[in-house]
């Protein structure tokens, strides 16, 4: 009997070593299943609600949208060596049609566009059609409103643009809840954007011709002025020309010089055949006025302000300003024609590439990506929460 007792006390401590080695206690059991309970509620809130409208919404009620996608390119016209006006168009930067592509692709996406669709193509009615969901029609349960500024923003649901950086090409895609609907906004905006690189054209070569016609004034006008100046100073030293007035006082003094040559060469004859002839001293009267004549008429030349050398200088100086004028104005003459020839060439042009298609069947939404999408973000969502809490819960019941 005493061996039995023994054997009865030793059971309950084999037991308890089992349970030990293998199962985890009623305890800890327990403690492990209220540490679990919450996340059921948290699967059902994180994961299958969400996961389930989003089932019912792609699925069930999401519309179909056609696509139509357009293909352009903005060129400038090659040249070898560009010309002055050329040049001045590149420094307005409308030759670079880089720039301009991303100009044009700014004015699709701007309100630009969006006022023009919605005054010439109705695109309030395109984004309104009755086959659209109440979610992504305009206006719906998340766009309610009708101003403007809300059309705009539902504006980039249906329309992008991308331009591929290394070919320059420019991708347009519209999509819409009918496919004709989708072609028509397409095209639309491809004229809208022939339209604005036709503007660009114009303001540049108006520019141009602008700035080419200023320089053809101001070259004028600087004629004139110089005119102006030639003629009162013609009044003001009472000659037309003073360059032709002193070639004649140098003619004259050059012909009295021979003159005055003459007389004493006679003089000398005179003096050597006959000392006493009575025309020595009318020779001597002869060659002393031409000596007063000379020295006037060189002193007309050079003696005083107002002679012919000073009157000549200022004359010259007007009449190269005037040359210089008429250079500058034949040149500006120039610019100009050169200008208008360069304005008759189309400097930049949009040429599609692809013409919008019309779509055979839908192809958006993206029902099972989005799917797929929503769930998988719940699950990441979910697993973040439970490691966070679980970690918290863990080191408080510690």
């Amino acid at each position: 009997m005493a061996e039995i007792r023994q054997l009865d006390r030793v059971q309950p401590l084999g037991r308890a070593a089992v349970v030990d080695a293998g199962v985890a206690p009623p305890r800890s059991r327990a403690r492990f299943r209220r540490l679990l309970r919450p996340f059921n509620a948290w699967l059902w809130g994180i994961v299958g609600l969400p996961t389930l409208i989003a089932g019912v919404y792609y699925f069930a009620i999401a519309s179909d949208l056609y696509l139509s996608e357009a293909k352009f390119i903005v060129r400038s016209p090659k040249q070898v060596q560009p010309s002055g006006i050329g040049a001045l168009l590149q420094s307005t930067g409308l030759s670079r049609a880089a720039e301009d592509t991303s100009a044009v692709q700014d004015f699709i996406m701007s309100r630009d566009a969006v006022r023009k669709l919605e005054q010439n193509n109705d695109l309030r009615v395109l984004l309104s059609r009755p086959e659209g969901d109440f979610v992504t029609r305009f206006p719906g349960i998340l766009f309610w409103r009708k101003d403007f500024e809300a059309l705009f923003s539902r504006y980039d649901h249906f329309v992008s643009v991308e331009t591929d950086a290394s070919s320059g090409v420019t991708a347009l895609r519209v999509k819409a809840y009918r496919p004709e609907d989708a072609h028509a906004l397409a095209a639309a905006l491809l004229t809208y954007g022939e339209q604005l690189i036709n503007e660009l054209n114009e303001r540049a070569r108006r520019d141009a011709l602008d700035t080419a016609r200023r320089e053809v004034d101001r070259a004028e006008q600087r004629i004139s002025e110089i005119q102006n100046e030639l003629t009162a100073y013609r009044v003001k030293q009472k000659m037309l020309d003073p360059k032709s007035a002193s070639s004649g006082v140098l003619e004259l003094i050059g012909q009295m010089n021979a003159a005055q040559a003459n007389a004493r060469t006679q003089l000398g004859e005179l003096l050597n055949n006959s000392p006493n002839s009575p025309q020595i001293p009318l020779v001597k009267n002869r060659i002393a006025a031409l000596d007063k004549l000379i020295a006037e008429e060189r002193s007309k030349l050079s003696g005083a302000s107002d002679s012919v050398v000073s009157a000549l200088t200022e004359y010259e100086r007007l009449n190269l300003q005037r040359e210089l004028a008429e250079k500058a104005l034949a040149s500006a003459f120039t610019s100009l024609e050169a200008a208008r020839i360069e304005a008759q060439r189309q400097q930049l042009y949009l040429e599609t590439i692809a013409q919008p298609n019309l779509a055979d069947y839908p192809l958006y939404p993206k029902r099972l990506v989005s799917f797929v999408t929503v769930l998988a973000t719940c699950l990441l969502a979910y697993g973040l929460a439970w490691l966070l809490v679980a970690n918290v819960r863990e080191h408080s019941a510690a």
